[in-house]
């Protein structure tokens, strides 16, 4: 009797115990989160959003709950935080171990001398990292295939992509700069030429290098080197493409110093199909000079056309360029070959959008719920929620591609678009994510460990406020991931 009554006693003993310890876990983790959301709720009360807006979603997915919101379910244009959605949805439709892939053929006959009396075709695979080494490759793989000459006309096959290239809504008096490159299935070396500008002696014009080189690419120098002088200005260049022309003679007028170091400027080019004819035909008669061979223009692909060989690379590449140096082609090109590979001929930019809108669907959100109309975030007609974005961050999380999703974001302090940022915090090295900016826009969206141990997402868009203030609204999202992370 009183050994059982000795065992009664220890086991309630023991209940207790537990009972103590789960009452206790349960009021650290109510403190914990309250002391997050007074932090949270004092940094958001700061003067800045007196005028600005915010939207906030914090999520712990160890715990499958969510830690905060603050206007969670408010649209917001997410600028470059659409390239999570679109790399998302190319890792859920394409998987990662898609390639593109760009292909060279002839048609004709190769008589016993290795003429070829006949065309050259390359098939564009809308790959963003086709560059003109790759096409070195390919033209010298036309050697090897026992051509030593050639007589014909060259084409280029661009029929799986449409005749538009830009996204909607995108800026006009950007047409010049890198990030907003001219589309094409075959976007070689991104669309964009390097220019760099180096000083010369007093008095005479800099010198300037174009990378890659391309007789397609025109330069007009009309800039001076001058001695080193607070009047004029060390270094005042200007760059100007010839608008109204729709060329690719680029103008470099202004000064430079002689103490200054080289001024390197990236522009992309008008008419891609264009460069790429030119610079295929170029690296053609480097191996076959011989040949004659006719720049043509576009044509689709003859059914009886001989394969020569193919440049792949694999799409983990662009979703890592896409997301860690946001890099606008590449979620294009992402965009555009999910369209193609659900069906659509040729694949346009809504027909990527359709397979996003079909994994939003999945996650349980209504068409009528957001809008996305290109890849990148380049157009100010993008609108998501806070709530959508750490939806997508959460989808991923639990997909079996969740590491190499998250191993593409930029990492706070370290690299990419994050390599300046949150140095000397929890931060670093510790949140992932996705920054984005457009003109009164700054928005930051991804993944940080809280200082439990548990796995957060998070998003945070700040819209509304003058150009001038961009940098004091990235300095207010840095403050909110800090205080995730301690």
């Amino acid at each position: 009797m009183r050994y059982k009554i000795y065992l009664i006693v220890q086991v309630m003993k023991t209940r207790l115990k537990w009972s103590f310890f789960c009452a206790f876990l349960y009021v650290s983790t109510v403190a914990a989160q309250t002391s997050l959301e007074t932090r949270l709720d004092r940094l958001l009360n700061d003067d800045f959003f007196q005028s600005a807006t915010i939207g906030v979603a914090v999520y712990d997915l160890t715990d499958q709950k969510m830690l905060y919101t603050h206007n969670e379910k408010r649209l917001c244009r997410p600028a470059s935080n659409v390239k999570l959605i679109t790399t998302a949805a190319a890792l859920w439709s394409l998987t990662p171990r898609y390639n593109f892939r760009t292909g060279l053929y002839h048609t004709g006959t190769i008589d016993e001398d290795g003429h070829l009396t006949g065309d050259i075709f390359l098939t564009g695979g809308f790959d963003p990292e086709l560059m003109t080494s790759h096409i070195e490759e390919l033209a010298a793989s036309i050697k090897k295939a026992g051509i030593e000459s050639i007589s014909g006309n060259l084409y280029i096959d661009v029929s799986k992509g449409d005749t538009l290239h830009w996204g909607k809504a995108w800026s006009w008096d950007d047409d010049m700069e890198a990030f907003q490159p001219y589309m094409s299935p075959l976007p070689l070396n991104k669309g964009v030429a390097r220019v760099r500008v180096l000083p010369a002696p007093i008095g005479q014009a800099p010198t300037i290098q174009v990378t890659p080189e391309s007789s397609f690419i025109t330069v007009v120098n009309n800039a001076t080197t001058v001695q080193r002088s607070a009047d004029p200005p060390l270094r005042s260049l200007l760059f100007n493409r010839w608008f109204a022309e729709g060329s690719n003679n680029i103008e470099i007028s202004g000064v430079i110093a002689t103490s200054a170091g080289a001024h390197e400027r990236r522009i992309s080019l008008k008419n891609p199909h264009g460069y790429v004819l030119k610079v295929l035909s170029e690296k053609i008669l480097e191996q076959l000079p011989e040949s004659d061979i006719q720049i043509a223009g576009t044509m689709q692909l003859p059914a009886d056309a001989q394969n020569i060989g193919y440049a792949t690379n694999g799409i983990m590449t662009a979703i890592r360029r896409a997301n860690k140096e946001s890099d606008n082609l590449s979620s294009e090109m992402l965009l555009y070959a999910m369209g193609y590979q659900r069906g659509a001929r040729p694949a346009t930019t809504l027909s990527g959008v359709a397979v996003v809108q079909r994994m939003f669907e999945q996650m349980g959100f209504a068409a009528n719920t957001f809008r996305i109309v290109d890849g990148s975030g380049l157009s100010n007609q993008n609108y998501l929620t806070p709530e959508q974005i750490v939806a997508t961050l959460n989808f991923m999380y639990q997909s079996p591609n969740f590491n190499q999703f998250r191993q593409s974001l930029a990492v706070a302090g370290v690299d990419g678009t994050l390599a300046s940022r949150m140095r000397n915090t929890a931060a670093f090295r510790n949140v992932n994510a996705k920054t984005g900016s457009l003109t009164s826009v700054s928005a930051l969206s991804g993944y940080v460990t809280a200082r439990n141990g548990n796995l957060l997402a998070f998003s945070i868009m700040a819209q509304n406020f003058v150009e001038r203030a961009s940098v004091v609204a990235v300095n207010h999202l840095d403050k909110i991931a800090v205080a995730l992370a301690e």
